[in-house]
């Protein structure tokens, strides 16, 4: 089993922890030391995965091999944010959505029973796509599982 295959929810707890590794050895990451084999290794042995994900699938090579790309890719976005922050030090602005941007967003959120947990003005344009991209077709990008978070379907009682 792939990483992609699994359900959004537990993908999201997979991102949320392995998140938090990542900056918890940011330094290591930016020099070049740490490498995501070394990472999948060390994630893969702690007991704290197993409480998100059944042990059989931990233990499955193509699950691991799937893991370390994606640890891969999550390093490839915290260096791509490392460097953009840098670069907004020299008064470079975060995209923010158009007003078109938000409208649409707001109208496809009310036509599908969805609502944003976290206020417009937090989102940049890559999330308002995303989140867009998920409602229409209920996928996630692997490494964009934070949107998960981000909007919820209303419950009827």
């Amino acid at each position: 089993m792939h990483i992609d295959e699994l359900d959004l929810e537990t993908r999201c707890k997979i991102y949320g922890y392995t998140k938090k590794v990542l900056r918890k050895y940011q330094k290591g990451i930016v020099t070049g030391k740490l490498t995501a084999d070394t990472f999948a290794d060390n994630i893969l042995s702690n007991d704290s995965i197993k409480d998100i994900i059944d042990d059989v699938i931990l233990n499955q090579q193509d699950f691991k091999s799937s893991y370390i790309n994606y640890i891969d890719t999550l390093i490839n976005l915290q260096n791509d944010n490392i460097s953009k922050s840098k670069k907004r030090k020299n008064k470079q602005p975060v995209e923010k959505p158009t007003i078109t941007q938000k409208i649409q967003l707001r109208n496809l959120l009310s036509s599908t029973g969805y609502t944003l947990a976290i206020p417009y003005q937090y989102l940049n344009a890559l999330e308002v796509e995303n989140i867009t991209k998920f409602i229409t077709t209920g996928n996630i990008d692997l490494g964009n599982e934070r949107i998960y978070n981000y909007v919820h379907k209303h419950t009827t009682h």
